[in-house]
């Protein structure tokens, strides 16, 4: 009787190739969340930036702040400046704030929720700006304020994942003022807690989930793709070699 232990070159392939797949695995989890809030509470509104009061695991908060080109105004219970013009032309003109990840992990924001108000005289129409992982900043959602009112927000706008960061900027995009006339660079505008229900801090909402990663073979595995190697490995140099024995 003859058994033929031939290795044909398909046949190594397909093994070597079983072997390399076992040594990764893509692990993760990732679950809806708050992964940020800021909490105006006690606010006199002028204050120069406002800490997160709550981050998620394997996240890091950028403090709110203005850029250079607003003066801070007082407001109580608010983050709040005056002197806002079209971003377009004054991109010193913001609002911002954001978050950084852990070495790891991603992070994809879905959400922002808070409340705001303008003074009559200040701006109108408003949009949220966000740059991922340090890329040019790009519009992703809009809204208004009009006649000096709060009003409270839930803005969805299409996922954006970062690796690194995720840095939002509130701007403001024409210059009509809250009352229908021309903003003025008195006219304020300020954020605030949201004041819907349930009321909760300033929110940025998403899901924070571990990176993809090599994963560590069980022990089991090892003595597999140790033998499969070994297999492999003696084909090769035994190539097209018939071994036979005699009953």
């Amino acid at each position: 009787m003859f058994i033929d232990l031939t290795f044909t070159t398909r046949a190594k392939a397909a093994l070597a190739g079983s072997a390399a797949l076992a040594l990764f695995a893509i692990a993760g989890s990732a679950s809806a969340a708050t992964l940020v809030q800021y909490d105006f509470t006690g606010n006199v509104g002028n204050e120069a930036v406002e800490p997160a009061s709550f981050t998620a695991d394997n996240i890091d908060a950028v403090d709110f702040s203005r850029g250079s080109g607003l003066n801070p105004t007082t407001n109580g219970g608010a983050f709040s400046a005056n002197n806002f013009g079209v971003y377009a032309s004054n991109p010193d003109d913001y609002f911002t704030f954001g978050l950084s990840t852990a070495a790891g992990y991603t992070a994809t924001v879905e959400q922002l929720v808070f409340s705001a108000r303008s003074s009559n005289t200040g701006p109108r129409d408003l949009a949220v700006l966000a740059s991922v992982d340090g890329a040019d900043f790009q519009q992703i959602a809009t809204f208004t304020q009009t006649n000096a009112n709060v009003a409270s927000r839930v803005l969805d706008f299409t996922p954006l994942t970062g690796v690194s960061s995720l840095v939002f900027r509130i701007v403001t995009t024409s210059n009509v003022a809250a009352n229908g006339g021309t903003l003025a660079n008195t006219g304020t505008f300020r954020v605030q807690n949201y004041t819907g229900a349930p009321a909760s801090p300033f929110s940025i909402n998403g899901d924070v989930s571990l990176a993809a990663t090599p994963a560590v073979p069980e022990p089991a595995t090892w003595a597999m793709m140790i033998t499969g190697f070994g297999l492999v490995g003696g084909a090769m140099r035994r190539r097209s070699a018939r071994i036979a024995y005699s009953v």
